[in-house]
């Protein structure tokens, strides 16, 4: 019996040393991302967005940080990110795609005009999560967690993500 427990006892605590805790969650392809020269410029490039207040509230938030440079573009630069909208009823509430040129993050208008603000900010900062080559994840509190979620600020996970990637 002593034997027996002792066993279990081994092999319950292997168990729970190799699980890992939650680690850092980037795209596969690091070279998939806005970034250039430490900082993202976004424009107008693939046209506008009607979703400004979203839009402002990602950039707020992940420049904030102080890793990666989010500014508006100028005439003395060149423009990495553009965000626009688009409507289709495809299941997808937004989308960051790489382009030659400037990358676009499109906001949905079939579900954002559905959408609450929190919900609408928590879709631009997982969007730009994306631009900063940041991938899903499942962890409780983090912007780069799919679906419908209020949420107006990064999480403790989205910022540590930014830090171990850049």
């Amino acid at each position: 019996m002593k034997k027996t427990m002792l066993f279990f006892t081994l092999i319950l605590l292997l168990i729970f040393l190799s699980v890992n805790p939650v680690s850092a969650h980037f795209m596969t392809d690091r070279s998939k991302h806005s970034v250039d020269n430490g900082e993202i410029r976004w424009g107008t490039y693939h046209g506008s967005t009607k979703w400004t207040s979203a839009r402002n509230t990602g950039i707020t938030q992940w420049d904030n940080e102080g890793i990666i440079n989010i500014a508006g573009d100028t005439t003395s630069t060149v423009e990495d990110l553009s965000f626009t909208d688009y409507s289709a009823s495809d299941g997808v509430l937004g989308s960051w795609q790489k382009y030659t040129g400037a990358d676009r993050i499109r906001f949905n208008n079939n579900y954002f005009n559905n959408m609450s603000a929190c919900e609408r900010n928590k879709t631009a900062l997982h969007e730009l999560g994306h631009a900063l080559n940041l991938d899903h994840n499942n962890v409780a509190g983090s912007v780069m967690k799919s679906g419908y979620i209020c949420q107006n600020f990064l999480g403790a996970h989205d910022k540590s993500d930014l830090k171990e990637r850049w």
